[in-house]
C-alpha cells in the first residue's frame, strides 16, 4: 500500500522517509531508486523525490550515474578510511580553536550533552544524542564553515548503517567522551587531541570490523 505524506513541508518529509529508510538498509547496496516509482509509493510529484535524492546523493548515500539513474552507495573500507581521515582533521583543528577561544559556558553546555549521551547509550536516541555531542564539540571552534563541513561528512552516517540501531560495547563510549570534555574543560591541548585521536580510532576499528566480517562492503 502507498504511504501517502501531508503536503506540509514535503521537501523535508519525502527527505526524511528515503534518509530513513537507506540508513535502515531498507533499500540494500547497489539497489536502484527510481525516481518515478518512489513519488507514485509516496502520493508526490517527482519534484520534492528529486530534490531528496539529490540531497541523498549531497551526503554520500546515494550514488547518481548519467544515464542510469540513483544507487544506494555501498559502505567500502576505502570510504571509510578516508572519512574517518577527514573527520579526525575537522576534530583535531576544532580542538585547538577550541581550548583557546570557546567560553566557558559554551564548554559547560558539552558537559551537559556527555550526560545525554549517557543517558542514551542503550536506547534508540543514541544516534542523535551522540551526533549532538560532536557537532557542539566541533561548534566550539567557532567556525561556521567547518560546522557545517562536519554535519556534512558522509562518515558519520555510515556510521549509523553500520550500526544498524545497536551500540556496540558502549561502555567505551562515555569514557571517551568523558576524556574529551575534561581535556577541553582543562583547556589541555594536548590531552583533547589525545582523547579526540583516541575515540576516532575507536569508531574507525569498530566500523572496519564491521566491514571485514561483511566480506569488505556492506
Amino acid at each position: 500500500m502507498a504511504t501517502v505524506l501531508p503536503r506540509t513541508n514535503l521537501n523535508e518529509q519525502v527527505y526524511a522517509t528515503l534518509r530513513g529508510r537507506i540508513l535502515a538498509r531498507e533499500h540494500g547496496p547497489g539497489q536502484k531508486l527510481s525516481l518515478h516509482e518512489l513519488a507514485a509509493e509516496l502520493g508526490v510529484s517527482r519534484s520534492p523525490v528529486h530534490h531528496a535524492l539529490t540531497r541523498l546523493v549531497s551526503e554520500g548515500l546515494l550514488t547518481v550515474k548519467a544515464r542510469r539513474g540513483y544507487f544506494v552507495s555501498p559502505i567500502t573500507r576505502r570510504a571509510l578510511v578516508e572519512g574517518y581521515e577527514v573527520r579526525l582533521a575537522l576534530e583535531l583543528h576544532a580542538a585547538d580553536m577550541a581550548v583557546e577561544t570557546a567560553e566557558d559556558e559554551r564548554i559547560a553546555e558539552l558537559r551537559d550533552l556527555l550526560a545525554e549521551t549517557a543517558a542514551s547509550i542503550s536506547h534508540e536516541d543514541w544516534d542523535t544524542a551522540n551526533a549532538t555531542f560532536h557537532e557542539t564539540q566541533v561548534d566550539l571552534a567557532g567556525n561556521e564553515l567547518l560546522s557545517r563541513f562536519y554535519r556534512e561528512l558522509s562518515v558519520n552516517l555510515m556510521m549509523q548503517v553500520i550500526r544498524g540501531g545497536r551500540v556496540e560495547r558502549g561502555e567505551y563510549l562515555v569514557t571517551e567522551h568523558r576524556a574529551i570534555v575534561e581535556a577541553l574543560e582543562a583547556r589541555d591541548r594536548a590531552a583533547a587531541r589525545d582523547a579526540i585521536v583516541r575515540h576516532v580510532d575507536t569508531g574507525r576499528r569498530i566500523a572496519l570490523d564491521a566491514i571485514e566480517r561483511s566480506g569488505g562492503s556492506l
